[in-house]
């Protein structure tokens, strides 16, 4: 009788601490259903130090969206040569990736901050998140009267890279994701679940240039896999390790090599 009732009293606290953990997980499900804008599009902060390193460098520039927000971006490098445009992380201050970034022989290297991040006002969605991409495209396209020769882009920005490219650019993608639904479910595995998300942004092959035309630059070894994985998911395109290279010198490298 002692058995049955410490069997009996063992199982109710296993399903009483099942009926907790179970509740837990579904309430940081509901928590990330409902934040899933912020996560999707998370706004960058400013980053102050990047900004200071770029400061003797850089040109303030500025793109003057539809609704009448205004983005703020940098250029460095002669504006009269080729623009080599770069989409910034979703969480990236573009000023980042400039203080990274050395020199690129023949280019300007020209980057804006999406809105709500860094200095820039609103809100970002999946609404804006393309058409503003268009837009910034068109403003770097204004500052020497030519499109961009190369349309880059980090995580997923590569996905904005790709679906602003012209078939006379060169395509660099780094660390690129596929979706931002795959970006969320990575970030959060078994909390919240690739199905779950409804944030609907992606690269769809039809908008990946010819293979000689688009590389994945892998740049972080943590994204190895990531990278190996979008390649294979793509079919076309060529894969470039930085290894010991600066980010300058692999970035040269894709251009040169594609």
């Amino acid at each position: 009788m002692k058995i049955k009732e410490l069997a009996l009293g063992t199982l109710s606290r296993i399903l009483r601490y099942a009926g907790i953990l179970l509740l837990i997980y579904i309430s940081m499900v509901f928590y990330l259903a409902l934040t899933e804008r912020r996560n999707a599009f998370p706004r960058a902060i400013t980053h102050n130090e990047a900004r200071e390193a770029i400061a003797d460098k850089a040109k303030n520039i500025f793109c003057t969206l539809d609704d009448g927000t205004v983005l703020e971006g940098f250029v460095v490098g002669n504006e009269h040569n080729n623009i080599f445009l770069y989409y910034p992380d979703a969480d990236e201050d573009a000023a980042q990736f400039l203080a990274e970034l050395d020199s690129l022989p023949g280019y300007a290297a020209v980057t804006f901050n999406y809105r709500g991040s860094g200095n820039n006002k609103g809100t970002p969605s999946q609404e804006s998140f393309e058409q503003d991409a268009q837009m910034i495209y068109e403003c770097a396209s204004q500052i020497n009267g030519r499109a961009p020769k190369v349309t880059a882009g980090r995580g997923t920005g590569a996905i904005l890279a790709t679906k602003q490219a012209k078939k006379d650019n060169i395509v660099i993608l780094i660390d690129p994701v596929l979706s931002i639904a795959d970006a969320i479910s990575d970030k959060y595995r078994i909390l919240y679940p690739k199905f779950l998300v409804r944030a609907n942004v992606k690269i769809e092959k039809q908008n990946i240039l010819p293979p000689q035309s688009t590389v994945i630059l892998s740049d972080r070894a943590r994204f190895n896999d990531r990278n190996h994985s979008v390649k294979q998911a793509l079919e076309v395109i060529n894969l470039s390790k930085r290894g010991s290279k600066t980010l300058s010198e692999a970035i040269f490298d894709a251009i040169t090599t594609k």
